[in-house]
């Protein structure tokens, strides 16, 4: 059999076959991503983002740890970017989230309606006007253009690799090729979305007052040392920043407060 044969036959529900690509692939596609997520006026943006992150974090590393404006530059500016970048992939992944189960409302909608899954994709591609729309109105030109649902699917899912959009290719696959209640997968689909997103609102809702807790008195010290200390007391604040005797009392600082935050941090994210 062919090789596309051999993948539909063997590899239904296989999750890694969704987001196998190569590194140049994964690479081109990241920089797509990341252009589209910002918008308009990309490069700009991306070079004000730059200068902001690459002078304050020169100027607090230079005051802090008494590192030059190259060293800085070296150490900022890689963490900018990974910072940046990752930034960008969780707010696309969130509105995806956010949206999805409105297209799944209007895929389930369309089939209810005896039209077919390529119309009912390319419905949800000209109905709604978010990152949701966007992704199945690329989704149904690819189709009509004729390239196979799995390949349309797969590239879908390197965009937005997430659990339920991924359970929705899955679902979609097993449909077209081996048949099935497409309508009722749909709808059992979009009631789970809807609890997870319930539930996960629920969450944040009951930890809200204790991160914000959390958040203030991690913001205590350093509103100290560089607020009142230095208004204050400022033979104090040039002891502890400039002393060599002192300096050990402000890494002291920096250092119990990073523990003490990713404590905090694990913490919040432990809770179910």
């Amino acid at each position: 059999p062919l090789p596309v044969t051999r993948f539909l036959e063997n590899r239904a529900v296989d999750m890694e076959a969704l987001t196998q690509t190569t590194l140049p692939q994964r690479i081109r596609r990241y920089a797509e991503n990341i252009f589209a997520g910002i918008g308009e006026f990309a490069v700009l943006k991306i070079l004000a983002f730059y200068f902001v992150t690459a002078s304050a974090g020169v100027y607090m590393l230079s005051t802090l740890f008494k590192v030059g404006t190259l060293a800085g530059l070296v150490i900022v500016l890689p963490l900018a970017t990974f910072l940046g970048i990752r930034y960008l992939d969780i707010r696309a992944q969130r509105a995806f989230e956010n949206h999805f189960p409105d297209a799944l409302n209007m895929i389930a909608s369309s089939v209810s309606a005896g039209e077919s899954l390529l119309h009912a994709i390319q419905f949800v591609g000209q109905s709604l006007d978010n990152i949701v729309g966007k992704e199945f109105k690329i989704m149904g030109e690819r189709l009509n253009m004729g390239e196979s649902t799995d390949t349309v699917f797969r590239k879908a899912c390197s965009r937005f690799p997430t659990p339920a959009f991924q359970f929705f290719v899955i679902s979609m696959r097993v449909n077209v090729n081996r048949g099935g209640q497409l309508r009722h997968v749909i709808t059992r689909l979009n009631r789970v979305l809807f609890d997870a997103r319930s539930i996960d609102m629920k969450k944040r809702a009951m930890t809200a007052e204790a991160r914000m807790s959390a958040y203030i008195v991690c913001a205590i010290p350093f509103f100290f040392l560089f607020g009142v200390m230095r208004l204050l007391s400022p033979e104090n604040y040039d002891f502890v920043m400039n002393n060599p005797e002192g300096r050990p009392l402000l890494y002291y600082t920096l250092i119990s407060q990073a523990i003490g935050m990713s404590i905090i941090t694990a913490l919040m994210r432990s809770v179910k």
